[in-house]
């Protein structure tokens, strides 16, 4: 950090009185934007902002290496470029929390009171909650990086009760009618608000995939690369090879080079899966949205312009639209109206043992005891608690979808959204596995992933554990999904065709086996009528092989050993 620190020196304002009068503002760890909210507020020669980089937030799990040089690079990056517009930079190093941290500067360098941007994750909420009560003045202002507020979800479904149903499509209608995005004459252009049907094809060479930019590191990057390597050895995930944006100009050429490049063909190929083409035409803006150094208005508005000048397919544009206004706002609405999901109704699932206690101690694990704040829900609709297997720490499985995906996830802490539900969920899902755990591997794991993002969307649409909130289904397939959307299978020991013999993929009998597993809790649901007739219609002696295959299957991925706190 030592020449960070130098040049951040070199640049900022030194004496107090150029200091006095300014407006402090505390930037949070994932709102690096001076384009709206409090930055934009009053000039840079009025503005002072705190930046607090804190090694007990990078502490609390595993993070993949990669996501904290991407945003410890982004965050000292960011204070370098307000620094050189003329905001005074104080920047923290601290081995407290963000609210502690704050409040100790408050104490002990007599700084005046702060104001900041409502945080987006509920964690640090609750951090700044509990430093605000021990004395921390801070003003919270409200997030305006959203394309919508409460307000807005309030008016489609009421506040939170208990028991009902959120479907995302009656918000994102609200939204498209509301913001006027790829409308006309109050219709939705092209006749229908969603595309979504449309684009499920697999990708067999249609068009050449352009080579995504890279970012070679800088020396502010290449010393946070040193210093992550240095204290975080035994995180998740790889290293080397590190090469994504850490500036606002590089965020912005990314973004620059998906609309031309990537976007026109996303739409047909949004859900497709293959082991040599990882991204395909996926913008990777995700991790850049959730830390503002995109923010969804901008991309929302140059995605609609090139749509409406015909230089993006229709069905490309409202797909990736239809990400940012719907689904990702729903999705943070839901967590906050839930409180991270802690308020569901349906079965907690017992939280493991403390370490201190053998696993055949005698005392019971009380579900029910009051849980640390800081620790996520463990809503478990379906009765899921098997531990997450070795594979999704990179141990090879012999299943060719499933450990090409984690190998990916363990480079670059990133996968599109297909293989996060189709695979990697839908195997927990078919297994058992713990939601909460796979909650958690996911939240550590991928470069773009927060308590809003990743726990209603693994808890709720990726494993079912919210008995139906936000998804009238549970997401599961057999192998025939993935054999249809993806080359993994040509490529894999396991054939898709097969569902009884060795050879026979175990996604298809693990399909069979989850819904005999769940048929008290699932067998009601109207759209898996089709499936349960046909599962009620198999004979007894193939039912007593599935359960075999699924069981060997299962057995299999319990059998490696899983390499500790996350290490590769």
């Amino acid at each position: 950090m030592k020449l960070f620190l130098q040049r951040l020196a070199q640049q900022s304002v030194s004496t107090v009185a150029e200091v006095s009068g300014r407006r402090w503002i505390y930037v949070p760890y994932d709102r690096f934007t001076d384009r709206t909210g409090p930055l934009t507020e009053q000039p840079p020669e009025h503005t002072a902002i705190v930046i607090v980089e804190s090694t007990a937030k990078a502490h609390r799990r595993p993070y993949h290496k990669k996501k904290l040089v991407l945003l410890i690079s982004n965050m000292r990056h960011f204070a370098l470029e307000q620094s050189a517009r003329g905001v005074h930079v104080l920047y923290h190093f601290s081995p407290l929390s963000h609210g502690q941290a704050l409040r100790e500067l408050q104490r002990d360098r007599g700084l005046p009171d702060f104001v900041a941007m409502e945080p987006a994750e509920r964690e640090l909420r609750l951090d700044l909650a509990q430093a605000r009560q021990e004395g921390l003045r801070l003003q919270l202002v409200p997030d305006t990086t959203w394309l919508s507020t409460m307000e807005d979800f309030l008016a489609v479904y009421g506040a939170y009760r208990s028991g009902r149903s959120y479907v995302m499509d009656h918000f994102y209608r609200r939204m498209r009618k509301q913001t006027g995005i790829l409308m006309q004459n109050a219709k939705p252009i092209g006749g229908q608000f969603s595309f979504d049907a449309d684009n499920r094809n697999p990708y067999r060479g249609e068009f050449p995939i352009p080579d995504p930019p890279t970012f070679a590191p800088d020396e502010i990057t290449a010393e946070v690369i040193n210093y992550i390597a240095e204290i975080y050895p035994h995180h998740f995930g790889v290293i080397d090879g590190f090469d994504l944006p850490c500036t606002q100009a590089d965020c912005d050429r990314s973004w620059a080079f998906a609309l031309e490049h990537l976007l026109p063909h996303f739409g047909p190929f949004e859900d497709a899966m293959r082991d040599d083409y990882g991204q395909l035409f996926h913008s990777r803006t995700s991790a850049y949205v959730n830390l503002a150094r995109m923010l969804p208005t901008q991309l929302v508005g140059d995605v609609a312009e090139r749509a409406r000048t015909g230089l993006l397919p229709l069905a490309s544009a409202e797909g990736f639209i239809r990400q940012l206004l719907g689904w990702r706002e729903f999705m943070r609405h839901i967590h906050q109206q839930t409180d991270g999901y802690r308020l569901l109704p349906v079965p907690i699932e017992p939280r493991p043992r403390p370490q201190e206690h053998s696993p055949d101690a005698d005392e019971p694990v009380d579900p029910y005891q009051p849980p640390d704040p800081y620790e996520g829900a463990r809503p478990s609709f379906l009765r899921a608690d098997r531990p997450l297997p070795a594979a999704y720490w990179g141990v090879r499985s012999g299943l060719h979808c499933l450990d090409t995906i984690v190998a990916q996830v363990v480079q670059e802490g990133w996968s599109h959204h297909i293989p996060r539900l189709m695979v990697l969920s839908n195997l927990a899902m078919l297994c058992g596995y713990s939601p909460r755990e796979l909650t958690d591997w996911f939240w550590f794991a991928y470069v773009d992933a927060y308590d809003w993002v990743v726990e209603p969307n693994v808890l709720g649409m990726s494993t079912f554990a919210d008995g139906g909130l936000t998804a009238t289904k549970p997401y599961v397939s057999g192998a025939a999904y993935i054999n249809r959307l993806s080359n993994f299978c040509p490529h894999c020991r396991y054939d898709p065709k097969k569902s009884l013999t060795s050879d026979a993929c175990p996604f298809t009998a693990l399909y069979w086996m989850f819904l005999e597993r769940n048929q008290d809790l699932l067998g009601a649901n109207p759209r898996l009528r089709m499936p349960y007739s046909t599962l009620r219609k198999k004979p007894a002696s193939e039912l007593v092989q599935l359960r075999a295959r699924a069981e060997e299957a299962i057995e299999h991925l319990a059998s490696f050993k899983r390499p500790e706190y996350g290490s590769t």
